[in-house]
């Protein structure tokens, strides 16, 4: 069985965090964790497209400069991973919109209209500063962090717009404009798009098929190699869901797998 793991941020310490957003940070301790004991099941750690079975990958979502903090474990185990870029945030160095207001609106993010927010004055302008913990890995920090030969940048759009039912028309906007930037500012086409919040629709991903070779989502499932809609399991902080390894256990489950692909073919078939 093959599964791609999602994660946000990275912290060497649960104490050294903000008090919002602690759900999206997981500690290399626990990661190691992680590691060790999927690799004593006989998992091994590869590329999305690695040969074989009961291979995993790993994935961060939104390029945060806290990423950095696991490739020395990476490097230390030899395993490849992806970070996905909303390039807009890398290129200007703007604080994440889910991490400003002393993240109050964290909740409602996949309801934004960007590109509606993207013409306020002064969007992200409300005396939030960005730290370590919170800011956007510049490009040149991800063009040293890809020459480290394990990790693979991927598309995330460029706004981090959820392309659900009602924004499904800026899908032209998030790949050109998050494409162009990684190509001007990384010389790379990425062969990957992952999608903000996991929104999508069936045209949506039949259009980004047309430039990727995976389409990668939330919706928490194994997939094989051939596939081309890769659905991703979300992993959260320890401190809040429990030990990595049971909640990949749990997403895992023959039940809960059903549950999520009728949500799937739901939302494929609006």
């Amino acid at each position: 069985m093959n599964f791609c793991l999602l994660f946000h941020c990275v912290c060497q310490s649960y104490q050294e965090i903000p008090d919002y957003g602690q759900d999206l940070f997981v500690s290399l301790k626990d990661m190691q964790a992680m590691i060790e004991e999927l690799s004593a099941r006989g998992y091994t750690f590869g590329p999305l497209d690695a040969p074989g079975p009961n291979n995993v990958s790993i994935a961060f979502d939104d390029a945060y400069y806290n990423n950095v903090l696991f490739d020395p474990l990476a490097q230390s185990h030899g395993i490849p991973y992806m970070v996905f870029v909303p390039a807009y945030y890398n290129l200007t160095g703007e604080m994440y919109p889910w991490f400003t207001n002393n993240g109050q609106d964290y909740s409602d993010v996949h309801l934004f209209d960007y590109y509606q927010r993207s013409q306020q004055e002064s969007p992200a302008d409300d005396g939030s500063e960005a730290d370590w913990a919170t800011r956007p890995m510049t490009f040149q920090e991800l063009g040293d962090l890809s020459r480290s030969g394990l990790a693979e940048i991927g598309c995330h759009g460029y706004y981090h717009q959820p392309l659900s039912k009602t924004f499904e028309k800026y899908r032209g906007q998030e790949q050109d404009l998050g494409m162009a930037c990684l190509q001007e500012q990384l010389g790379i086409t990425p062969r990957y798009f992952a999608l903000a919040n996991g929104m999508y629709t069936k045209s949506v991903v039949g259009d980004l098929l047309k430039t990727f070779d995976k389409v990668l989502t939330i919706e928490g499932r194994p997939h094989q190699r051939n596939d081309r809609l890769v659905h991703r399991l979300t992993l959260l902080s320890p401190q809040i869901a429990g030990p990595l390894v049971d909640q990949i256990d749990r997403q895992l489950t023959g039940l809960r797998r059903v549950r999520r692909a009728i949500r799937t073919f739901t939302k494929t078939h609006w």
